[in-house]
């Protein structure tokens, strides 16, 4: 098994993985091989959608926002949320542009309207994502500010990757708690 690290803008085809299903799946006996997409098709399917282009319907993943701001735990965000993509699915996370949505592009709008869900990272109070997508009408199902609720503490070194791990998995849970909802 081979799995992609970051899989960019999900502009490519849809490349289903087997995996074996860990113990944070609940709905299946642990130990069920599963199919896990690992592109994140969801972009280029609304699109279709959105031109009126017939694509086969598929079940809705939980749209991830995140801020990418000017800090460390800005950056955090994107890479965090693109590592608990990877790691949930893109069957259940599919990563959105936060830009898209003020510039009112209708794939992305359209995405995040008949997502699942929506997940909202922000790197410090500032809550740019969270704002961001209320101005434009969308409410987050969950909010993670990554310096407030999971104590990683904000400076402006953008090359620094602090916490992946704890921010990954913070979002991973908050995806998979929307998904399941």
């Amino acid at each position: 098994m081979s799995e992609k690290k970051f899989s960019g803008c999900g502009c490519g085809s849809v490349q289903p993985e087997e995996v074996k299903q860990s113990s944070s799946d609940i709905k299946k006996p642990i130990g069920t091989v599963i199919k896990k997409q690992t592109e994140n098709w969801y972009l280029p399917y609304m699109d279709k959608k959105t031109k009126g282009i017939e694509v086969e319907e598929q079940k809705s993943p939980v749209a991830v926002f995140y801020c990418a701001g000017a800090s460390n735990v800005g950056q955090s965000t994107m890479l965090g949320s693109v590592q608990a993509a990877n790691n949930v699915g893109y069957d259940k996370a599919s990563l959105l542009c936060l830009a898209s949505i003020s510039a009112k592009l209708a794939n992305i709008t359209n995405g995040a309207k008949n997502a699942k869900g929506i997940v909202a990272i922000d790197g410090c109070p500032m809550s740019c994502a969270k704002k961001t997508l209320k101005a434009f009408g969308f409410e987050a199902d969950r909010h993670i500010i990554v310096s407030k609720d999971l104590g990683v503490s904000k400076n402006f070194d953008l090359n620094s990757a602090t916490d992946l791990e704890k921010i990954s998995a913070a979002v991973e849970s908050a995806v998979l708690e929307v998904y399941e909802k």
